[in-house]
């Protein structure tokens, strides 16, 4: 019908396409209208949110340059855009840039603008300066949840600055600032990289209680990589078997995370284990448990990864197990209708071992369900 779209229009499709990863589709779009559609603030804050999330820095300046060449207002929101996306790579030279003409645009630095201006040299990993421009937020009361608090801790535990750490949680306990799940994870890797697993289990234990919430999946899992990494396998165990009890129980990933820590340690067969467990291929009463092979991870992929049975193929064959061990496994998970796919069998045929069941040893290897996808 020849119609043009408005710029509320516009601002939709773009952010469709940017929110899809299709930033140069988005970028080819409001070149191709901006003659009928010109461009405003919100348009060219879209793109460069585009830039920002595909840590295209430099292209995320060259739309900010675009934008006051062309006259177009500035705000703080737009500037907030760009100051991330220079942030996220750690371009503080370009972000001193920005902030200096802020104030000559009129616009005032806010609290999105520093905590961002903060994580962007916890990436450079200059935390010394990172933590003077927290403390000036402090000071002008503009530091008052956890997020803040959370950025320079992920920052510290990444850089090994562990002395700031200690300074930030001693800030956080006294100030009253309610942590959260998120807070929980980095805690949980920082003493896992001080090798102090009684304090991540304490911890865990510990801050839930005292401020009202639950631990997730996702910092439970973590806390099992933390014992498996501190060569504490039996104690992940028994941060996976407490999981159990709880309503929403284990996932895909903790299985995963616990299959690998198998591998790790030698300990393969408790590794086949878990992966009939995982799929509900253990026996109970001579009768099979339903297979958990149609339930679905937060990805819509299967409950564990290829990679993470290959590992596990590889191992046993290198362990000459696959005889007692691989082939079963591979048999039952073929039975239940697991995704099993072509790759998996591929992978268990790399080594010397025959991987086919005792039936199909007996005829000659053909094409049939395990072999396609």
């Amino acid at each position: 019908r020849a119609m043009v779209p408005n710029d509320i229009v516009l601002g939709c499709m773009l952010d469709a396409l940017v929110c899809n990863g299709q930033i140069d589709e988005a970028l080819d779009l409001f070149r191709r209208l901006k003659s009928r559609v010109p461009g405003n603030t919100v348009l060219w804050s879209t793109l460069i949110k585009g830039f920002a999330t595909t840590h295209q820095a430099e292209r995320a300046m060259d739309a900010w340059r675009e934008m006051r060449s062309e006259g177009i207002k500035m705000n703080t929101v737009a500037y907030n855009a760009v100051v991330d996306a220079q942030a996220r790579v750690g371009a503080m030279d370009a972000v001193s840039t920005l902030v200096e003409t802020m104030a000559v645009d009129g616009c005032t630095p806010d609290t999105i603008t520093y905590s961002t201006i903060v994580k962007g040299y916890c990436v450079k990993g200059d935390l010394d300066k990172a933590f003077e421009v927290f403390r000036g937020m402090q000071k002008n009361r503009m530091a008052g949840d956890s997020i803040i608090y959370n950025t320079i801790l992920d920052g510290c535990t990444r850089h090994g600055r562990m002395d700031l750490a200690d300074i930030l949680l001693e800030d956080m306990e006294k100030l009253g600032v309610v942590p959260s799940n998120f807070t929980l994870g980095i805690l949980v890797k920082m003493y896992g990289r001080r090798r102090q697993v009684h304090k991540a289990l304490e911890v865990v234990k510990e801050l839930p209680a005292r401020h009202g919430f639950l631990p997730n999946a996702q910092v439970r899992t973590c806390l099992m990589c933390t014992c498996i990494n501190n060569n504490a396998l039996d104690t992940a165990f028994e941060v996976f078997e407490d999981v159990k009890k709880h309503s929403h129980g284990i996932d895909a990933k903790a299985y995963g995370t616990m299959i690998s820590g198998c591998i790790r340690y030698g300990r393969l067969a408790k590794a086949v284990e878990l992966v009939d467990e995982a799929y509900g291929l253990h026996q109970e009463g001579g009768k099979r448990t339903p297979p958990y092979a149609d339930r679905k991870d937060s990805r819509g992929g299967w409950i564990l990864e290829t990679e993470t049975l290959e590992h596990l193929l590889h191992s046993l064959a290198k362990k000459g197990m696959m005889e007692d061990h691989g082939v079963p496994l591979l048999d039952r998970l073929r039975a239940a209708k697991a995704p099993v796919i072509g790759r998996l069998f591929a992978s268990a045929m790399g080594g010397n071992n025959d991987t086919r069941s005792s039936e199909d040893r007996k005829a000659p290897l053909r094409k049939g369900p395990l072999l396609s996808g």
